[in-house]
């Protein structure tokens, strides 16, 4: 049987998410790593004050980041599938047995039958110059540059999903109340973190890393409550109570006028962390942090579109209305959208400008450094939405562990993603060399249902002489507030 029509789209479009050959954010097992330098203010911006490099300059880093719970592809990675596009001269989907042929090898694909709300996302980050210098003894500056690509869409109904939505009959309402949203912007930063000491061997560490973006290209659709979706003979639907926007970029269109950046913005990441406890070596035992990260927004004001759809009955949506053939797919898709939902002429249009929230999140993390070199940390990252065009990149609850020395370590973690499936990843090091995943099953090693994946890769120098002294040797209680060591009682 012909699969239905909308969910087929829903399909072509998880498909080009999961099989895409980008590079999202770089991975939670790094940005923990105690020698991650700059790196480690992208997760809490207070942690690179205990840095144990005077300087640190990342010369360049590529990671990826993609998940979904609509598609699976069955028993294979993703290193292996994308391996095998990259050369491709012949790629041909099969609806009727559910696979893919790549110069005649298949791949097959499935639809996870959970009655789970439907989400899909893809994350790019290209990681400039970047750098992080101590300045003095309590505290570290920093300057970045990242370009940044996200598309995600979260929390619909569950009814959207695949054989969900093909055994649901006529005249069943699905609401279609949630939001999706695309956007690539590069952005440059600014960093600073400062230690204060607290008591007598604790510490107390805030961060901030202002920047500016740069929008490069955006878009985004959302619906408010209310409005519902019903199919009709399968390939139509009938949507009522419609109160949609859509707004997108140049880029979008089909009569690009250009490839400039549309929009700008500016956004911050805060920390604070607090560390205690005596160990054998420099820095503390133990540490926790909490901070706010992609707090800002961009607005796209430099040919950009802002559609509003508007119907209090009901609007008709023919699969066969959108067959077009004009080479300007995105204009003349609008048109009909809007002959669809207004009978009297008026256009869809209502502005030229839009705001898209970048992906605000609030992270916790805890660490403990049982010995000399290892250090052992639990992290949480979710979302924290603000307005309705907001990026998004999910949950992550992750545990890592590291053996981490000055020229090499390496890293296991442990995660939960979208509280849905649990995997593992790794992390090495090797002098200006790190490498790694947040989930190694999937995209490096063949699981029998995958869904999602991601690496991240980057090339980097650091000083090449001892570490820095510690802020915490030779101090007591009256050294800390200025005055002279006392020594212990001698018998």
């Amino acid at each position: 049987m012909k699969p239905p029509f909308w969910p087929t789209i829903f399909l072509s479009a998880a498909l080009i998410i999961l099989l895409l050959p980008l590079s999202g954010q770089q991975g939670l097992g790094w940005t923990t790593d105690p020698h991650a330098g700059i790196s480690a203010a992208f997760l809490q911006p207070a942690a690179t004050s205990t840095t144990p490099y005077n300087w640190d300059l990342t010369l360049g880093a590529v990671g990826a980041n993609v998940r979904n719970n609509f598609v699976v592809l069955q028993d294979v990675s993703g290193y292996s599938i994308l391996n095998q596009l990259n050369t491709a001269q012949v790629v041909a989907f099969s609806e009727t047995e559910f696979s893919m042929s790549v110069d005649g090898r298949r791949f097959f694909y499935d639809f996870p039958e959970e009655e789970k709300a439907v989400y899909a996302g893809l994350s790019a980050e290209v990681l400039g110059p970047s750098l992080s210098v101590q300045v003095g003894e309590f505290t570290r500056v920093g300057a970045f540059s990242r370009l940044r690509a996200l598309a995600s869409t979260r929390n619909l109904d569950a009814n959207f999903n695949f054989y969900t939505y093909g055994t649901c009959g006529n005249n069943v309402d699905i609401p279609i109340n949630k939001f999706h949203a695309a956007v690539a912007w590069g952005e440059v930063g600014l960093h600073l973190s400062r230690t204060f000491a607290v008591g007598y061997d604790g510490e107390l560490r805030l961060g901030i890393s202002p920047k500016y973006s740069l929008g490069i290209q955006g878009a985004t659709a959302s619906n408010s409550e209310g409005g519902v979706v019903r199919q009709l003979d399968g390939d139509s639907i009938i949507v009522s109570n419609l109160d949609a926007e859509l707004a997108f970029t140049n880029a979008f269109r089909q009569a690009n006028e250009g490839n400039q950046p549309a929009g700008t913005g500016f956004g911050a990441d805060l920390g604070v962390q607090y560390a205690w406890g005596e160990t054998d070596g420099p820095g503390h035992r133990y540490s926790i942090g909490f901070s706010v990260l992609d707090l800002g927004s961009i607005i796209f004001s430099r040919r950009a579109q802002l559609h509003q759809f508007t119907n209090v009955g009901e609007a008709l949506f023919g699969a066969e209305d959108y067959e077009i053939e004009s080479d300007d797919y995105t204009d003349e898709a609008i048109r009909r959208l809007g002959q669809a939902v207004y009978d009297n002429g008026v256009s869809s249009l209502t502005g030229n400008e839009f705001t898209v929230s970048l992906p605000t999140a609030i992270s916790a993390q805890f660490s403990v450094r049982p010995v000399e070199g290892v250090a052992v940390s639990a992290i949480y990252r979710g979302d924290l939405p603000f307005q309705i065009r907001q990026l998004s990149q999910g949950s992550q609850l992750v545990a890592a562990a590291h053996y981490s020395k000055w020229w090499y370590g390496a890293g296991l973690t442990a995660g939960v993603y979208d509280w849905d499936k649990v995997n593992i990843g790794f992390q090495l090091r090797l002098g200006p060399l790190y490498l790694g995943t947040d989930e190694l099953f999937g995209t490096l090693l063949k699981r029998q249902k995958i869904s999602g994946g991601g690496f991240y890769l980057g090339l980097r120098m650091h000083d090449f002489g001892g570490e820095k002294r510690s802020r915490r040797k030779g101090r007591s209680r009256n050294s800390r507030r200025g005055g002279k060591a006392v020594k212990c009682y001698e018998f």
